[in-house]
């Protein structure tokens, strides 16, 4: 017996033994294929990259992906290779070719990021059917033209001037040395704040209460978990270790955060209202032909609170990063507001679209803190598809890493250093200016075409009125602290940056 037993065993060994000597045989044969012979591999790019799909997927989780493909870009050039079917661009024309798709077929979304979550309906952002997402972009994008925008600045100017008001009072409460704080959790109440009466016609009440509120810490808690759990769908055969690979708090997370978005809808749909927000200005319509069913309403109104709450929130504490460090601009930027305002009311929405100085900061602050730092991956068309003058087989992973092109040599002088400068009309055009030849035009932090973001003007509406509110009424002072030393290029990038607290000391304003 006890033979037997052993034969039995030796046979189970050599049979699990043989199929991993088979397993290991296909791997080696995939990674030589991949590097050698698949119909991308002429392309450059390290061999830890080209050979599988998971380095990329490491740098996902560690959130180090764009840093590492801009270093990619920098030792091997313009157009890298970064998975066996991904390609990386690193040049203005790739922009349009791969999001414009002037003159040739659109290149879709895919599966990976756009993938509805299990259990919830499909939104504006990630509907994969090109019908359907015209469909949605048409009801929505009327909300958010500069028309739409002008009728709301005196809700928008309100809540910033808020913004200074609860600052004022953290800076009396401290005296005259100023307080320390935060001032990147004071920008996600404001931004939370006005995003919710904008959509919901009701304040979240983060400002007033000094605190984030439920549905808030939500929504800043899941996105790295989310993020890099999704990543799993580059391995479709994998599709079901997505529910395993998100902790089960997370999902409940999830859940509850739809509820509070369907609660929020469901309670505003009763509701009349004088003043028009943007679910007021919603058509609906259950047959899908030219409006929002309700589920496709449940899913879209969480979006449009993170999308038009933290876009803001990330430009403007890495703005207030780089002015705390470079206090020269910071001092242009003060005297422009000061100069061009008696008092702090003066300051609109409308106003704050003249100020030269201004406008330079805030384009300096999305080409160094781009919102969506981590690129929008596209597939090129089944059939195939030209980006940069290269000739592309169909379905391949391709993607303009944002920060590739603006912090590159080749595009920008100088582009790792905060110079608002570049932007400045006379610099711009001056032949002698070392910024002469910067290519401005690659900058285009809300995308471009037929996707592109929505919310483009009530984003620089908020973004001009709290920083040069924030300026006019205080003076900004560097922390020497942990939190106030804070280097925005070192933080992680999950899609958007995984922003940190950023500490600066603020002051009533001497003059």
């Amino acid at each position: 017996m006890p033979a037997l037993l052993h034969c039995q065993t030796t046979k189970v060994l050599q049979i699990l033994g043989g199929l991993l000597a088979i397993f290991l045989l296909c791997l080696v044969c995939q990674i030589i294929y991949n590097v050698y012979f698949h119909p991308l591999s002429r392309f450059p790019g390290p061999k830890s990259w080209t050979s599988n799909r998971f380095t990329y997927i490491r740098h996902i989780w560690t959130g180090t992906l764009a840093r590492e493909i801009r270093e990619i870009h920098l030792k091997y050039g313009d157009v890298v290779r970064v998975a066996p079917d991904e390609l990386s661009f690193a040049t203005p024309d790739a922009l349009q070719d791969i999001y414009t798709n002037f003159g040739q077929p659109a290149f879709p979304k895919g599966p990976v990021w756009n993938g509805t979550i299990p259990g919830q309906p499909t939104m504006v952002l990630n509907a994969l059917n090109p019908s359907d997402h015209a469909r949605m972009r048409k009801v929505v994008a009327p909300a958010f033209t500069e028309k739409a925008i002008r009728a709301q600045e005196g809700i928008i100017e309100s809540y910033a001037a808020n913004f200074v008001r609860c600052l004022e009072q953290e800076v009396s409460r401290a005296g005259i040395n100023g307080t320390v704080l935060d001032i990147t959790r004071w920008f996600n109440f404001t931004a939370f704040d006005l995003i919710g009466e904008l959509v919901f016609g009701e304040s979240f009440n983060c400002l007033d209460n000094n605190e984030f509120h439920h549905w808030a810490i939500q929504i800043l808690a899941t996105f790295k978990a989310v993020t890099c759990a999704v990543s799993l769908r580059y391995y479709p055969y994998l599709d079901w270790l997505l529910r395993l690979a998100i902790p089960k708090s997370v999902w409940e997370t999830q859940k509850y955060h739809f509820g509070l978005a369907v609660d929020k809808v469901q309670r505003r749909l009763g509701v009349e209202k004088e003043r028009q927000d943007v679910l007021g200005m919603l058509k609906m319509d259950e047959q899908a032909r030219d409006g929002l069913t309700i589920r496709e309403l449940h899913a879209t109104a969480p979006l449009l609170i993170i999308a038009g709450s933290q876009t803001i929130v990330t430009v403007l504490s890495g703005i207030t990063s780089y002015l705390a460090k470079n206090p020269q601009k910071l001092a242009f930027l003060t005297r422009e507001v000061r100069e061009s305002f008696r008092n702090e009311n003066e300051i609109t929405v409308s106003a704050g679209k003249d100020l030269g100085y201004l406008n330079a900061v805030l384009n300096e602050g999305l080409r160094l803190c781009m919102p969506a730092a981590g690129g929008l991956n596209r597939l090129t068309p089944p059939g195939g598809g030209t980006v940069a003058g290269y000739s592309l087989p169909g379905n391949i992973h391709v993607n303009v890493q944002p920060l590739s092109i603006h912090l590159s040599p080749r595009y920008f002088h100088d582009p790792t250093s905060f110079i608002p400068e570049r932007w400045l009309p006379e610099v711009a055009t001056d032949p002698t200016s070392a910024y002469y030849n910067d290519r401005r035009s690659s900058v285009l932090p809300f995308s471009t075409g037929p996707r592109s973001c929505i919310g483009k003007a009530l984003a620089w509406a908020e973004m001009r009125l709290l920083l040069a509110k924030l300026v006019w009424s205080f003076d900004i002072e560097e922390v020497d602290s942990v939190k106030g030393r804070l280097r925005w290029d070192k933080q992680g990038v999950f899609i958007a940056v995984a922003r940190q607290p950023f500490e600066v000391r603020l002051k009533a304003r001497k003059v």
